[in-house]
Formats: structure tokens, C-alpha cells, sequence
């Protein structure tokens, strides 16, 4: 019995919708053919039949939401009516549809396949119809499956037959006669289709999701041809070349890496983490189309919601990308329009055409060879060397910028390496060939400014070929593997345990497949790696992608409870919780195995108003209290949200009035909103105080920088809703916590010490060949303690008192009754390298000096006569080789300098217009108060801006420019004679004078090979760096300098250290860890611990 096609709700276009196309489309119709042959391109449409309902997906899940579609949901039907009408209205000869009929998070409603497809169908059925070009034959449109295409997303099991959920998909087409029964037939046993679009052209329409790496069930290893779809497409191409056909090949997944996720991690991964496809269906994809390049005429794929065009010379055939109908991600709803020679099929001509959503209006967008420089669509060749241009041609790289998301450039490169990415993925597609690209170009060029620079920030790439020979030992890190975040640090009371949990990957040493490391102390001097370390796995629907981040308390019965944020593929980030057994809380308390809540997710991204985009709600804090309401509680994440001031970066707050933490939450209210994030969102956020009834503390991680900031402010109740909010000082916001790569960094309370602390990761500066040698990459910092200094009006953070426990013998020490006195320009040697082979110091030198004259910022300096006292680290026997850790004044002119701008290698941290006849003076003084801000840029063009920095880069030439730095000291590590093969960038920040005893000056330093960790003055300013020397032993020097200081007095006395391993022996009492502990904390108690 033929199926029945019924229209009921969600499953139909309705009368006022059908009405809305038909009528915006009729006069266009009526008109005269084109000559030309047009043809569309349409993608990710994403449909949303419960669009302005509570079941919509994202934030439109009310009758506020806009009716032609938003930023942060998918398309609602009044969206698909005028863009059906104004495809119509061009009047294609053929539409091409890449994928993605069917909304987000399917497999989380009520909603069927049909509810999407039926009315989709009739759309197309439309734009069908419109065509009246007699040299195609019907059906004038070949349209592919997405991933979320299939239910749940990414699911297809290819041993598995029928295929229900296609099926389905596929009588409906049919009934639309958007496939005619023979394509219908072969679709149905894997997803793939071929169609004979006119005499000359024969089009295969492919199923990607078989290739990549996201399907589920995942394919064995052994699998080379999943459903026989690569000897399909030889076949297929073999019969097009008989007929004397060309061929266009669509799919929806592209041969290419997720470009934006790469981007926002900041660094290229391994293969498996950075592409799509598998590599052995991708090299085999590949090498077909190379052999049959003089008959496949184009690539098309969508997937990415961003335009591209690909130029593989050695794919040999040219690969768009298309823009996607739904504005999910920010971009505007847009498709594009190419001409076509139909003799050759060869693509002469390609324009985009967008909507702006609010005022729906659909306008002509650019050219797309005008606009990037390309000479021939058909030629490879020709559109990679105009892509390899978009490197230093900033017209060609803004006008494709503004292609990329639809006539609207929304998510801009700030820094080099998103540019050199952008372009090197449009130039090559496997995986290899990009990085090789990226290395090629990063460092870019030196300035060929004559003014001041600082040129320290070209960091060569590491060299793969050096074997790394790193191997810190009182940092905590597992045997091998990555770790990064710290994650819910505890320490139990009922059995005074201490717990460290860390984000780590079970598979390698680079990033993905996140799961949960766990070690545990008793003391925070010694620490053991449990039998079972791997507390929790990414191994459920809703956290296949990685359990990310979380946070673990006590709740009101004293069980531990632990959020975190777990995100499904896609980057579709939830919030879920997870418990300990009540065995094991009845046992032992190992806390080494969470349990996940069968009610998980307990939060989605429809939680959040205005949320923009699915991969942007992340990172609980602890929970507390609510001033307003005593009886729930309050647990707060970093989101993006659109807002009525624009897309910003927010810090919302979730409440529940459940003790046990582990139900019934529901939106309240952002906390904090930030309007000059250039990323639009924080990380790692944590809200604290650090005594009962004190000043609360923001602490947030900026993915711009790669740093943590601490933003000072009140808590207090809004007057218009009565609920607790943050309100932001910004005489003292921001300030950093580290100047060097310390990131996401998470405080805890411990409640039998009585006091908060602090963990923080830091990652390794290498390629990823040198890590896979290595076999493992990053560190858990130091664990620091934090006070308020209300002198200097600022948190700082020092190494807890427990680390001494880890000294094994004193090395040197020269009392400050007794100082060295210093020699301008001549280190004094404190340690000779090699007699105390040892990697592993704590250095601790406290400096005097009998003025602070030049360091008040009366005087300018060059970079050769700054004044400069610090430590010598790591040095070799003659001093030819060392890294220096020193306070300095910078290399700064009192005057602006005219036509130099700074380097945008480094994001700015905040920016923001600027005009008016002091606009440059002003922009000065804005980086001066700005507690971060060490250099400024202020343009004029395109528009008046002033960009702060937080560190200094090489300046370039810019005709509309003034810039300058401010003159203020530096914390300033040096690593440019160091001989590490990582990173030769400076690390700097500011180091004002102090207020209290300005003369006296401390660095204590811990050094452990590879990784360095300074805390000056208390922890006032600290700095963590990384240095990977092949010497090895042979630098383990440490010296003291001073320079250029004229008439001051400069002396130095010292103390330095061998240390132990964190990592407890595998046998053994632990008396003596937990005596030294317990000592230390006696004298601490007591006041006389140093």
C-alpha cells in the first residue's frame, strides 16, 4: 500500500507560508527566460518545525523569537518560505543541495523525520517547479544527506538494513519527485545516488558520513570501501566518460579539516583530532578524482555553515563549500548562484546572495572571482594562486572574510595564526600538506621598521627532528598522554584525602577523546596515581565529543558531586553531573569512579537565553548560596549570549533548590557581562571569596590571550530584579594571574586548612611531532595560595607552604646580613653548570637596591640601555647560553610613534572606537589605566579604533597608525639565548613599583627542566615559561646581574634548593612526607615560617 502523505503540524508548509513564497516568487516567473544558464547552491538548511515553541532547539524557544531566524537557533519555516521564493525569483536551470534538512538535537524531541522532510520537500518541489530549462531532465535538483540527517546525529550503522529513518526520507522525496524510482532504489542501501542532470552532465550525489571519523557504530580500521560508495563513483565517472558526460560531485561532510575548531584551539592537532574524513578514504577519494580531473567538473559540499573554495592541486578538481541557510552560528542566512557553460560544465561565474534576518531582505553579495582575484573557476591552479595571495593581501582576505558568513564579517582572525589557517585549508586538503603550510609561514616576516620594535616575537616553529628530552618531576603530570584543565580539585572531609582531577586524553599525547586523570595526596607534597586513574570517560551520547571541565563539592549530606561540561559531537556543549557510589562512600572513599546521572544532560544549550551557537556554554563554577533566596543555591558558566547590547561574553547563573545538587536547575540571570571579549566568550570561570563575608573575586580565562585574569568588583543586589549581581571596579579590573601560558586555572577550598588555592595548567610550546616523541604534554602548575593585597589593591598568588617539603638539600645560600653587591654588566655565578647536575631548583633571591629612580618612568629608554636586575637560569659554563628572569624597564618614547602599528600576531585584549581630536592621547591613557595593557595601536582606518595589548610585538608600517608602550616595569622573562628549541618570545607584564618597602625586590623561582615558575615579590606578579634545552645537564646554572642601573647600588642574597619528585615511591611508609607537612604548617601556624 503506497504511502500516505499527510499534512499535520510541523509536517507541512502551511497556507500563509506556501502563500508568502508564491506570491513574493510570481512576478519573477512570468518573466523571460535568462540566457544564461544559472544554477544553485543551497546547504544546511536546518529546519526547525518547533521554531518559537519551548521545544525549539537552541534559544528561540519562545513567541519573542524572531520570525525570520536568529543567531543561536536554526530556521524557522517564514525563514525557508522567502529564501524558496527568492531562489525561485533567480530562476536556477538546477539546484544543488548539500545536506542538513533536519534541525539540531533531533534525537532530544519529540519531532520526526517527517515533520522536517515533508515540508522541506515541497519547497524544493517549488523551486522544482520554477525550472523550466527543457535541456535537464527531471528532477532539476540533486540533494545529499547531512550528519544530522540521521537520528541521532551521526548514527548510521551500514550493517544494518532496511534503513528506517532513509527510507522514510527517501518516499517522501520520491513522492515530491525530487528522486525518481531508480535513484530511490540505489539510495536506499547506503545513502548515495547518481542522476543524470542533462546529455552532458551526470551528478553523484554521495553519502560522507561514512567516511569520517564521527560515525557511529564507528568502522574497524579494516573497512576500505564502506558500502562499496568509492567503487560506486569509479563506476559511475567510468560511464560519464562512455557517455561523453562531465561530472559534479556533492556531498555534505568536505574532504577538509574543521577549520573553527582548529582555530579556537590555536594550534593544529593530530589528524584524527583536526580532519573530518578518515585519511585512507580521503587519500583514496583523492587519488580518484586526480585521475579523472578532466571529467569531474566540480566539488560541492556545505557542513561548515561558512563559504570556502578550495584550490588541491593535487585533488586536480576545484571544491566550494556553501553557505548555510540557518543562522545558527552567527552567520546570515546565504547561497550561492553560479553560471555555468553547459558544453563544458565548466563554472564562469559565482555570487552569493545573504539575508539580514531582522528586516528580512535578501541582497546581491560579492562577485566571488572579483572579489578574490580568481581567473578561471574550472582551474585549480588558478584559484590556489589567488587564495595563496589572501596571505598578505588584506583586501582579497576581508573580502573573503565577508563571503565566509554571508555578507557580514562575524567571526574575524585576530591573530595570525587563525589568517594563516584559514588560508592554508583553502589551499591544501590533507591534513599533512595544511601543516606543512602553516610552518611555512609562521614566523611571517620581520618589520622593516627603523623604530623602536621589539622582533623577539618571531618564534621559530620547534624543529621536528630534535628529540625532546624533558622530564619535570615535582610537576604533576601523568607517566604520558595530555592533560590540560584542572577539574574539580577536593579534598574530602571525612577522610582528609586530597583529590586532583584533570582533563587527559587516555589515547595520546594530543589533544582529544577528553576524559578525567585523577591523583590523589595527603598532603600536597607527595601524591600517588591510584591503580584505576581514569575516573571518568567520554563514553556516552551526550559526551562522546569529551567530558570537559567540571567541578566537584560537597553538597548538604557530604557527598562529593561533580558538574561538568559534556559535549556532544559537533561541539554541542551541555552541562551533566556525576556522583560516587554509595558503596564507595560507605567503603573506602577512593572517589576514584564517578557515576553519571541517568537524567543527564541536566543542562542543554536551549537553557540559556540568546545563546550564540552550540559550542559556547561551558566550565561551572563551585556552587554558593544565594544572597536573594537562601533556600536554593547558585552555580555559574561562561557563555556567549546574545544580549541587548550586542554578542557578548556572560557569566550566567543557574539555581536549584535541591541539596543534593543534582536536579532541578533553571536559568536566573548573568552574574557578569563583558562587552570587549573579542572571542565573545570567557573560559574556566570561577567565582570566589576568601574569607566568610568578604569581597568576592571573578576569575576568567581569556581564549584571546591564553591567560587568567581576575576582575574586582562588588556583589550586590540589582535594584530593578533584587537578584545578586557582579558589578564590575574598573579602577582595579583586570589583573593577570600569570604572565605566562597558566590557564584555566580552578581555586578550591580546602576545609580542614581552612583556606582557598589554586590550580592551574600550563601546555608545552612544541610541534606535535616533538610531542608524539615525547610521548606527553602539559603540567599541572605548582598549587598556589591567594590573598588580597589591599596596599597594592590586587590578588596575588604564591606557592603554598607545603612545597618546602619537597627540598631536598640546600645548594647555596648567602644571607641577607651578608649580600653579594653587584657589578654593573658582570654576572655573578651562584651555581657553575654541571657540578649539581640536577634540573630541578627552587631559587629563591631577594634584591636591594639604594634607589628606584629607574623604574618611577621619568626616563625613556632604548632596549640597550634599559635598566635590568634579575636571575640567570638554565645557563651553560661560559654564560653563553641562559634565560634571564628580571625586573626592566621597557624600550618606550615619550612621543607616539606616527605610522606603526603593533603587530597583530597577538590579539589585542580590548578594543574599542576612538575619535576626536585626542584620540591618540586619549588611547595612550586608556592602555596606561588599564591594568594589562603594556602597548596600543590607535587607526583611523577603516574606522577610528584604539587596540590595547597586553604584551609588545614587532611594529609594521600603517599610514593611518600611531602607537606607543607604556612606560612602566616589567616582570621580563628572556629566553632569547637560552638554545631552547620551543618558543624564543619574551614573557612580560607589568611590575610597578610596590608601595611597601619599594626598594627590596624578590624572584622566587622554581625551575623543573622544562618548566619555570616565578613568583616576585610574594606572588604580586608571577610568570610561568617554558624551556626545552638539548644541554640538558650541562645547563644547570644560576647566576645573578645587574645592568645598566648607573648610580644604584644593586646587592643580592640568595637561597637555592635541589628538589624531589612529587610522585610518592611505589613502596614505603609516608612518615616522612606527612611529618614535613605537618611541620611546615606548625610553623606556618606559628608565624615563623619563611
Amino acid at each position: 500500500m503506497p504511502r500516505q502523505h499527510h499534512h499535520h503540524v510541523g509536517g507541512a508548509v502551511s497556507a500563509a507560508v506556501h502563500a508568502l513564497a508564491v506570491a513574493v516568487a510570481a512576478f519573477v516567473i512570468c518573466a523571460s527566460a535568462a540566457a544564461a544558464i544559472k544554477v544553485s547552491f543551497v546547504s544546511d538548511v536546518h529546519y526547525d518545525p518547533a521554531y518559537g515553541t519551548a521545544n525549539a532547539h537552541g534559544t528561540c524557544n519562545t513567541t519573542s523569537a524572531s520570525p525570520f531566524g536568529q543567531p543561536g537557533c536554526d530556521s524557522p519555516a517564514a525563514l525557508l518560505a522567502v529564501a524558496t521564493s527568492d531562489i525561485m525569483m533567480q530562476r536556477p536551470a538546477y539546484t544543488f543541495f548539500a545536506g542538513d534538512w533536519q534541525r539540531h538535537g533531533m534525537s532530544s524531541t519529540s519531532l520526526t523525520t517527517t515533520d522536517v522532510f515533508e515540508p522541506l520537500s515541497q519547497y524544493f518541489a517549488r523551486i522544482m517547479d520554477a525550472s523550466k530549462d527543457p535541456s535537464f531532465n527531471r528532477p532539476h535538483v540533486t540533494t545529499v544527506l547531512g550528519n544530522n540527517d540521521v537520528i541521532p546525529n551521526y548514527y548510521f550503522n551500514i550493517t544494518t538494513t532496511p534503513h528506517t529513518t532513509l527510507n522514510t526520507q527517501i518516499d517522501i522525496m520520491k513522492h515530491y519527485k525530487l528522486l525518481n524510482t531508480t535513484q530511490g532504489t540505489v539510495m536506499s542501501e547506503c545513502g548515495y545516488y547518481s542522476g543524470i542532470a542533462s546529455a552532458h552532465l551526470r551528478v553523484l550525489g554521495v553519502h560522507t558520513l561514512v567516511w569520517t571519523y564521527n560515525l557511529s557504530p564507528a568502522l574497524s580500521d579494516t573497512e576500505t570501501d564502506p558500502c562499496g560508495q568509492l567503487a560506486w563513483m569509479e563506476s559511475e565517472i567510468n560511464a560519464a566518460r562512455a557517455a561523453g558526460q562531465k561530472v559534479i560531485i556533492i556531498g555534505h561532510i568536505p574532504p577538509q579539516p574543521d577549520v573553527f575548531r582548529i582555530i579556537n584551539r590555536g594550534a593544529v592537532g593530530p589528524v584524527e583530532d583536526d580532519m573530518y574524513w578518515k585519511p585512507m578514504y580521503q587519500n583514496a577519494y583523492t587519488s580518484l578524482l586526480s585521475k579523472n580531473k578532466d571529467i569531474i567538473a566540480l566539488q560541492l559540499f556545505g557542513h561548515s555553515h561558512r563559504f570556502a573554495i578550495l584550490g588541491d592541486e593535487e585533488m586536480g578538481v576545484p571544491l566550494i563549500v556553501i553557505n548555510a541557510m540557518t543562522p545558527l552560528y552567527g552567520n546570515r542566512p546565504a547561497y550561492l548562484i553560479g553560471d555555468f557553460d553547459t558544453a563544458t560544465w565548466k563554472l564562469k561565474a559565482l555570487r552569493q546572495r545573504f539575508a539580514q534576518t531582522a528586516f528580512i531582505q535578501w541582497s546581491s553579495g560579492l562577485e566571488v572571482a572579483a572579489a578574490l582575484g580568481i581567473t578561471d573557476f574550472s582551474n585549480v591552479s588558478a584559484i590556489h594562486a589567488a587564495v595563496a595571495k589572501m596571505f598578505t593581501n588584506d583586501t582579497l582576505f576581508e573580502n573573503y572574510m565577508t563571503l565566509r558568513t554571508g555578507g557580514v564579517i562575524d567571526d574575524p582572525c585576530t591573530t595570525t595564526f587563525c589568517r594563516v589557517y584559514t588560508v592554508c585549508a583553502m589551499l591544501y586538503a590533507a591534513h599533512d600538506n595544511i601543516n606543512s603550510c602553516v610552518r611555512s609561514q609562521i614566523p611571517s616576516s620581520s618589520s622593516s621598521s627603523s623604530e623602536p620594535t621589539d622582533s623577539s616575537d618571531s618564534a621559530p616553529t620547534p624543529d621536528p627532528s630534535v628529540h625532546i628530552d624533558s622530564k619535570p618531576q615535582y610537576h604533576i603530570r601523568p607517566p604520558k598522554n595530555w592533560i590540560n584543565d584542572p577539574t574539580g580539585p577536593y579534598r574530602d572531609p571525612v577522610t582528609g584525602k586530597i583529590h586532583l582531577y584533570m582533563q587527559y586524553n587516555p589515547n595520546g599525547p594530543l589533544w582529544g577523546d577528553i576524559a578525567w586523570y585523577h591523583v590523589t595526596s595527603e598532603d600536597y607534597v607527595k601524591w600517588t596515581i591510584p591503580s584505576t586513574p581514569i575516573a571518568m570517560y567520554a563514553d556516552r551520547w551526550y559526551d562522546k565529543w569529551g567530558a570537559y571541565s567540571g567541578t566537584m563539592m560537597s553538597n548538604k549530606y557530604s557527598e562529593p558531586v561533580m558538574m561538568y561540561t559534556c559535549t556532544e559531537p559537533e561541539n554541542i556543549q551541555r552541562q551533566c553531573v556525576a556522583t560516587i557510589s554509595p558503596s564507595d562512600l560507605a567503603g573506602k572513599r577512593t572517589l576514584s569512579m564517578f557515576e553519571k546521572n541517568p537524567l543527564n544532560p541536566i543542562l542543554t544549550e536551549e537553557s540559556v537565553p540568546g545563546l550564540v551557537g552550540l559550542g559556547n556554554f561551558r566550565d561551572p563554577t563551585e556552587w554558593w548560596r544565594d544572597p536573594a533566596n537562601p533556600s536554593q543555591w547558585l552555580i555559574a558558566f561562561a557563555a556567549r549570549v546574545k544580549d541587548s547590547d550586542g554578542d557578548n561574553a556572560h557569566i550566567v547563573l543557574f539555581s536549584t533548590t535541591d541539596p543534593s545538587f543534582q536536579s532541578g536547575y533553571s536559568f536566573s540571570h548573568s552574574l557578569y557581562v563583558y562587552k570587549y571579549n573579542l572571542d565573545h566568550m570567557f573560559e574556566s570561570p570561577d567565582f570566589f571569596t576568601l574569607k566568610q563575608g568578604g569581597e568576592h573575586y571573578l576569575k576568567v580565562s581569556s581564549m584571546a590571550s591564553h591567560r587568567d585574569y581576575i576582575v574586582y568588583g562588588s556583589y550586590q543586589a540589582n535594584p530593578a530584579t533584587g537578584k545578586y549581581v557582579f558589578v564590575e571596579d574598573p579602577a582595579r579590573s583586570f589583573t593577570f594571574i600569570d604572565y605566562g601560558p597558566f590557564y584555566a586555572s580552578k581555586t578550591f577550598y580546602d576545609p580542614i586548612l581552612k583556606r582557598r588555592m589554586m590550580w592551574g595548567w600550563t601546555n608545552d610550546e612544541l610541534s606535535n611531532e616533538q610531542i608524539a616523541s615525547q610521548g606527553w604534554s602539559g603540567v599541572q602548575n605548582l598549587l598556589r595560595g591567594i590573598e588580597y593585597d589591599s596596599v597594592e589593591q590586587k590578588i596575588k598568588t604564591y606557592p603554598v607552604t607545603e612545597l618546602k617539603g619537597l627540598r631536598l638539600s640546600r645548594l647555596y645560600s648567602r644571607p641577607e646580613t651578608d649580600p653579594l653587591v653587584l657589578v654593573d654588566g658582570a654576572p655573578q655565578i651562584l651555581i657553575t653548570a654541571g657540578t649539581n647536575a640536577t634540573r630541578q631548583h627552587e631559587i629563591i633571591v631577594t634584591f636591594k637596591l639604594s634607589s628606584m629612580e629607574p623604574f618611577k618612568g621619568n626616563t625613556y629608554y632604548t632596549e640597550s640601555a634599559a635598566p635590568d636586575f634579575g636571575v640567570m637560569i638554565r645557563t651553560n659554563a661560559n654564560l653563553s647560553q641562559y634565560t634571564t628572569v628580571s625586573v626592566r624597564m621597557p624600550e618606550a618614547v615619550r612621543q607616539p610613534i606616527s605610522n606603526r602599528a603593533q603587530d597583530t600576531t597577538w590579539a589585542p585584549i580590548k578594543m574599542y572606537p576612538g575619535a576626536g581630536a585626542n584620540a591618540v592621547s586619549n588611547c595612550s591613557a586608556e592602555c596606561a589605566k588599564e591594568r594589562t595593557c603594556v602597548s596600543w595601536t590607535y587607526t583611523t582606518l577603516p574606522s577610528s579604533t584604539c587596540a590595547l595589548y597586553w604584551k609588545t610585538s614587532r611594529r609594521v608600517y600603517n599610514a593611518t597608525a600611531h602607537s606607543g608602550t607604556v612606560n612602566i616595569p616589567l616582570l621580563y622573562m628572556d629566553r632569547t639565548h637560552s638554545g631552547s628549541i620551543g618558543s624564543s618570545q619574551p614573557l612580560l607584564g607589568r611590575s610597578p613599583v610596590k608601595q611597601t618597602n619599594p626598594n627590596v625586590v624578590r624572584l622566587h623561582i622554581f625551575v623543573d627542566d622544562s618548566v619555570i615558575e616565578v613568583f616576585k615579590d610574594g606572588g604580586l606578579e608571577t610568570m610561568t615559561g617554558r624551556l626545552y634545552l638539548p644541554g640538558g645537564e650541562s645547563q644547570t646554572g644560576i647566576a645573578v646581574y645587574s645592568k645598566n642601573m648607573g648610580s644604584v647600588t644593586v646587592t643580592a642574597s640568595a637561597e637555592i634548593f635541589s628538589m624531589d619528585s612529587a610522585f610518592a615511591a611505589e613502596a614505603g611508609p609516608n612518615l616522612i612526607r606527612n611529618y614535613a607537612n605537618s611541620y611546615y604548617n606548625l610553623l606556618t601556624a606559628l608565624g615563623v615560617a619563611s
